[in-house]
């Protein structure tokens, strides 16, 4: 959990430097994707400390992997370079291995099969 909040974090520096070096930038666009990456690590903080106090993360979860789902997109559409998507995979791990550790599936917010 530790790991992830840290790892978002250094991705949103990673990614506000970028973003604002590329096609998007001084758009509405720019805009609302550094508020997405800015969303998605207030959540990574808000779920390490839930689970720093209570050890669940059921409530906070989903919505860091809604958030992530839609970064992934917009890394999709709007490349930004290696070492963007070099953070941003160690990213997604991170969160692959929370969602495991919790039941959940890779590719929804369902809780996996048992």
């Amino acid at each position: 959990m530790k790991n992830l909040k840290e790892d978002a974090k250094n991705f949103r520096s990673s990614f506000n430097s970028a973003v604002g070096k590329s096609t998007i930038r001084e758009t509405d666009q720019e805009k609302a994707a550094k508020q997405l990456v800015e969303r998605f690590q207030k959540q990574t903080e808000d779920m390490h400390n839930h689970f720093k106090g209570k050890k669940k993360a059921d409530t906070e979860l989903p919505g860091v992997r809604d958030s992530a789902s839609q970064i992934d997109k917009l890394l999709t559409s709007t490349p930004l370079g290696p070492k963007v998507d070099g953070e941003w995979t160690k990213v997604k791990a991170e969160l692959t291995t929370i969602s495991s550790a919790f039941g959940l599936t890779a590719d929804t917010a369902q809780p996996a099969p048992k």
